[in-house]
């Protein structure tokens, strides 16, 4: 924990900005929950921590986290949009357009896929986080 704290700072001060008490409680809120969560929850999670947050330094919070890498921010379905932590490695999902259930999808695969992209059309692919949309075989 003290490590990833640690690293979160640095990133943060690399990219010109403070480690405010407010990107430091949402950065917890997110690698102790070690799941998706949408801006409302998260705003939950912190205030229920005793301090009261205020929606808008939240958003704000949660943009430049993103921007500088330390969460991704994900459309899971129309109109809902959550973070997430990102770990040291990457991952990925796919996610059912019927029912919205979300998957990991084999990093490899993955892999093989940015290869042969990059082989065949000279393009480098840098996916860190990718949702790939479809119908799940097993769904309605």
């Amino acid at each position: 924990m003290p490590e990833s704290n640690n690293f979160a700072t640095k990133t943060l001060r690399g990219s010109g900005l403070r480690a405010t008490p407010t990107r430091r409680a949402i950065i917890d809120v997110l690698r102790t929950t070690n799941s998706h969560m949408t801006a409302s929850e998260i705003i939950q999670s912190l205030n229920a921590k005793a301090k009261t947050y205020d929606q808008s330094t939240v958003y704000r919070g949660l943009s430049d986290l993103g921007r500088v890498g330390l969460i991704a921010e994900s459309r899971m379905s129309p109109g809902d949009t959550v973070y997430e932590w990102i770990s040291q490695s990457n991952h990925h999902h796919l996610q059912c357009t019927n029912c919205g259930r979300t998957m990991l999808l084999d990093t490899q695969l993955v892999q093989e896929f940015i290869s042969k992209v990059h082989s065949r059309h000279g393009f480098h692919v840098n996916a860190t986080h990718l949702i790939v949309s479809g119908t799940e075989h097993a769904c309605p």
